[in-house]
């Protein structure tokens, strides 16, 4: 396996890897995420499973614009 791909989701890694040591062998992953997604033996899940995943169980928070919250003091 490429050190530049992740041995869970198998994606390419862009940004600095998390590198896990499990029983003296190095692993590298995307994330942490993913690495506890290994670690659990957790199925291989799509990206876009993934995405499915958040869609059903998350809400979508739209933050408020601070600009309009910020007032000049006199």
């Amino acid at each position: 396996m490429e050190k530049n791909s992740c041995e869970y989701c198998r994606r390419p890694i862009k940004t600095a890897p998390a590198i896990k040591s499990l029983k003296g062998e190095d692993h590298t992953f995307c994330s942490e995420f993913c690495y506890r997604l290994y670690f659990y033996d957790v199925p291989t899940i799509s990206y876009t499973d993934l995405l499915k995943m958040y869609e059903l169980r998350s809400v979508t928070v739209t933050p408020p614009r601070f600009s309009t919250l910020i007032t000049e003091e006199e």
